[in-house]
This record gives structure tokens, sequence and C-alpha cells, in this order.
């Protein structure tokens, strides 16, 4: 089960590993300590059942684990909450971007091209 270290502060969780959850907890974030997807998951939906973060960050790997899981809540709860991807220890591993990139592309209804 996640471990649950509670910073200062409400309105603002994250879901991570160890050492990025103490990070966060020891600038006063509430933190959620996970060791895989499945104990991300269920904490996800305890902390959103909860109802007291108003922006959830979790890591790109647990976004893309999390991927149903986050489409259901936004659908159920209309962009409350926020759920802001970053990357971990590890680096981005470009999920996130070609997902961001797919909904842009979507919404303008047409296929967007990069350029670098």
């Amino acid at each position: 089960m996640a471990k649950d270290e509670h910073g200062t502060g409400p309105g603002v969780a994250v879901i991570a590993d160890k050492y990025l959850a103490t990070g966060f907890r020891l600038a006063g974030v509430a933190s959620f300590s996970v060791q895989n997807s499945e104990e991300a998951s269920a904490t996800l939906q305890r902390i959103v059942a909860e109802d007291n973060y108003h922006i959830i960050i979790i890591t790109e790997k647990l976004s893309t684990a999390l991927k149903r899981e986050r489409e259901a809540i936004l659908a159920r709860r209309k962009g409350r909450p926020i759920i802001a991807v970053i990357p971990d220890f590890e680096g981005p591993t470009g999920e996130r971007l070609k997902e961001l990139h797919n909904l842009i592309s979507q919404s303008v209804g047409a296929e967007l091209k990069f350029e670098s």
C-alpha cells in the first residue's frame, strides 16, 4: 500500500517513487510514495475521492500506466483536479509530448507537424 507522507498544504499532491516523493514532501507538498502502477492507481483513486487536491502531480511513467484512470477522472470531474505530468530521475520518455501533440491536433482538427 502507498505510504502517506503529507506535507503542510493541501491543494497539491504528488504521486511518485520514494525519492521524488520525499523531495516534494521536503518542499511542503503532500506526497504519496508508491512502488508500482497498482499502488499508484489505488492512491490516485483515493486522493481524487477525498477531493482535497486541485493539482495532482505524477511521473511520466505513471502517467502512461494510469492513462485510462486519468481519462475517466477528467471525464467525470470536468477539469478538476488538474493532473500534471513530470519526468522522473531517468528523464522524459516523450510519451507525454506525444499525448499532448495528439490532443492539440484533435482540438484544432488537423495533424500538427513539428520542425526542429
